[in-house]
């Protein structure tokens, strides 16, 4: 039974984020651990008043109290939406649990995943205001620090499937361990995987040796037609090139291993950048390899 963990802030991009738990969940059961933390400093206070520093305590209180409340309803509105969708989809299994707490969300979310052990973190890319700073950073966090691999789900419309995946491969030697990894997630969704490389250099010699020894490896898979193997040579205009190739593959999600400084930056390779990932509007799956 996979242990899914969904960091959630009530927006409305937290659906389609737990939209994807779900239709992981559906294949084989999971417990989906839905998770939000709310802020706990508050500073309020008058100078003026002789007792400023028992006023402000006191509003404090109060405030987070309140903060409190309003957080704990929404995750009990969401909770019983899920489960209802649950009903109605027949689906079995499927257990869940909710983590609410008040605090600094790298440092919560990292205890998290020290007791709960996810298989993987599902989370949106957007989060309240619509701004990437605060998912970007978090699900970046949890990469380099629990080592867990990351779907984050850009702000789409419905669910798009797995049919249709792409390793943004990289050739440096961990290529083989990311498929395998891919092939062990999706084992039970009918899936192709397409091994991208994106070639950013005049001599390619080098990297047609490197894709043919991971072509030799799966071999058997390729011939079965669950895997396939391209070399995309980029020139000046990287975004247009990698529109192409997703629009050309039909791809729903593109998974790749992070480097260590950072979630999107050298995604593909040192040359492409965090704006060309932003602009393919897909699903990203972070696979961090030690």
């Amino acid at each position: 039974m996979k242990k899914i963990l969904v960091p959630v802030d009530f927006s409305g991009h937290t659906d389609i984020a737990c939209t994807y738990a779900l239709e992981i969940a559906d294949k084989g059961g999971a417990v989906i651990r839905l998770f939000h933390t709310y802020s706990d400093q508050f500073i309020i206070a008058d100078s003026s008043f002789p007792d400023a520093i028992d006023m402000s305590t006191m509003y404090n209180e109060e405030l987070l109290k309140e903060v409190f409340h309003q957080s704990e309803k929404k995750m009990e509105i969401l909770l019983a939406s899920l489960e209802e969708k649950v009903q109605k989809s027949n689906r079995k299994d499927i257990e869940f649990k909710v983590t609410l707490v008040g605090g600094e969300i790298e440092s919560e979310l990292k205890d998290l995943c020290k007791e709960f052990q996810p298989d993987i973190v599902v989370m949106g890319t957007r989060g309240t205001g619509k701004t990437l700073n605060m998912w970007g950073r978090v699900s970046t966090h949890i990469i380099n620090h629990a080592k867990i691999p990351v779907l984050t789900i850009p702000n789409i419309k419905k669910f798009r499937g797995f049919q249709k995946i792409m390793l943004a491969a990289d050739l440096s030697g961990k290529d083989e361990e990311l498929v395998r990894k891919i092939f062990s997630i999706f084992s039970e969704f009918p899936f192709h995987l397409s091994c991208t490389h994106f070639l950013i250099k005049e001599d390619e010699s080098e990297e047609n040796e490197k894709m043919e020894r991971l072509r030799t490896t799966f071999e058997k898979e390729e011939k079965s037609r669950k895997i396939s193997f391209e070399i995309v040579e980029v020139m000046d205009d990287k975004q247009t090139v990698i529109n192409q190739v997703i629009e050309s593959q039909s791809i729903d999600l593109i998974a790749f291993q992070p480097h260590k400084h950072s979630l999107f930056y050298n995604l593909f390779t040192r040359k492409i950048t965090k704006k060309n990932l932003q602009a393919t509007n897909i699903p990203l799956l972070a696979l961090p390899i030690c």
